[in-house]
């Protein structure tokens, strides 16, 4: 019987979940993310001829593909748009909101943008004072998607497709049913001749490819100097704000305002992608191989407390580039082992500080978890708040499982790893599934405030609810007790 280490497993794993994943040569790759710009470009060109409101001033390349942590094949983009008429300097200012990095947005009176994104302008029968706020960036959001969907009814009727240079592959629009552009690519012949990659790495060709395109709205932050002043943003990284800027994109922070002003989020895209890109082969393996075996992201209306990209992102950024920098670089195991006791910890503590914000937390200033009215007699919690606070330490409790098996030195025998793969597969699979239906039945609860640490959480409670999982939702999670 074959046994390895944990180093073993976690190179096996790459292996398996990354390295062997359709690998597309490179001149397609780039052939199909010069389409997939190509396509963006002319979608906005339409929509801004109908809607000079989303008229964008840049296209900003984000996510795993421009970081160099993508895993498989080039079917995924992220880019944020920038609008032109709010990022135009002095054209915008902003204002504490729920804090620093959640700010309201006022507009100044000669900006032209319409009436029905700003704060109602009568309230109680008088003109309110925040008439020149920008209101709920989700009516923001609705509506370009809206008119997205529009547009890419008509392309999708009028079959326009584009014929890439190189590959002579084709890209054409699919419907959009969701807040996600849609495209197919159909390669149209065999590899080209003159590759780059070496002879001995096993290529498949891709003969089609369906790719999803996210958006995000932005506007460039106006004041930067304000930013390095903020107390919870690490001066050291003064040079790369001003070298990519930040953006304030519309991403509500939770809170009920009613008719009042509503809160914008400052976000550092550009400076993370810079950061993860210029992460050395080692550690970008590590957060590939952490990426396949517990990152769970679906999309959903809205955030619900996960082991997502984003927050993986956020414990390689600190492992990396915080103020000891990696101490484990000799190994996979090192630096993984060392990520997960940082994420394990900072769910403990129900609080992970986001790497340009300190003092803002990586799941936001509300925890939202699934939601549930869960009768336990011998809790004294809140139904809901026992919910939610089991919810936090069934991600806890994962971490650590998987940290204890990789970091004992132990040799795990060849049934033991395909069991753990499995394992790690299946409680993505899970936690996907019960947030999914949570969100879709708008069952949501929100923690307003830090319950400061897992240590009220007690075996006996968190065993009765993996067993109120099963027994409920056929979610079998026994193997973390």
């Amino acid at each position: 019987m074959n046994v390895i280490m944990g180093e073993e497993f976690l190179l096996h794993a790459f292996k398996l979940k990354c390295e062997f994943q359709v690998m597309v040569n490179e001149i397609v790759t780039a052939d199909i993310e010069a389409g997939v710009r190509k396509m963006i470009e002319f979608v906005l060109q339409q929509l801004k001829q109908r809607c000079p409101e989303f008229e964008v001033a840049d296209i900003i390349p984000t996510g795993s593909f421009y970081e160099g942590t993508k895993v498989g094949a080039p079917d995924e983009f992220d880019f944020m748009l920038t609008l032109a008429k709010l990022s135009v300097p002095d054209k915008i200012s902003l204002h504490p909101g729920c804090s620093v990095w959640y700010p309201h947005i006022k507009l100044q009176p000669e900006v032209d943008f319409p009436s029905q994104y700003k704060v109602n302008v009568r309230l109680d029968g008088e003109q309110s004072k925040d008439k020149d706020f920008l209101g709920n960036p989700r009516f923001v959001v609705l509506d370009f998607w809206k008119e997205i969907k529009k547009e890419m009814a008509s392309l999708n009727n009028s079959s326009v497709k584009f014929i890439l240079p190189h590959t002579k592959g084709s890209i054409s629009f699919e419907p959009c049913e969701s807040k996600k552009l849609e495209f197919f690519y159909i390669q149209k012949s065999t590899l080209p001749e003159n590759t780059s990659i070496q002879s001995e790495v096993k290529i498949f060709p891709v003969e089609s490819l369906k790719i999803g395109v996210d958006l995000m709205l932005a506007m460039d932050h106006p004041s930067l100097e304000s930013v390095v002043e903020l107390p919870g943003f690490p001066k050291r990284f003064k040079d790369l704000l001003f070298k990519h800027g930040c953006h304030v994109v519309p991403k509500s922070c939770h809170i009920n305002h009613m008719a009042r002003t509503k809160c914008w989020f400052v976000t550092f895209s550009r400076m993370e992608r810079e950061l993860i890109s210029n992460m050395n082969e080692h550690h970008k393996k590590c957060y590939k191989i952490l990426k396949s075996l517990i990152s769970c992201d679906i999309n959903m209306s809205r955030k619900c407390m996960n082991l997502s990209s984003c927050t993986l992102k956020t414990a390689f950024l600190f492992h990396v580039y915080g103020e000891n920098g990696c101490l484990s670089s000799e190994t996979v195991s090192g630096c993984v082992c060392d990520v997960l006791d940082y994420m394990s910890s900072n769910l403990y503590h129900t609080k992970m500080p986001c790497f340009f914000a300190r003092d803002m937390n990586t799941w936001g200033n509300i925890l939202e978890t699934p939601w549930f009215q869960w009768k336990v007699s011998e809790s004294s919690l809140d139904s809901g708040y026992a919910f939610a606070i089991c919810w936090i330490k069934l991600m806890y409790a994962f971490l650590n499982h998987l940290n204890k098996i990789i970091s004992e030195k132990k040799k795990i025998s060849e049934e033991d790893s395909k069991a753990l793969l499995k394992r790690c597969d299946y409680f993505k699979a899970a936690v996907g599934n019960v947030m999914k239906y949570f969100v879709e039945q708008s069952l949501v609860f929100q923690i307003e405030e830090n319950p400061g640490s897992l240590g009220g959480c007690t075996e006996e409670f968190f065993s009765n609810f993996i067993q109120y999982l099963r027994n409920t939702y056929n979610v079998d999670l026994f193997f973390l007790l």
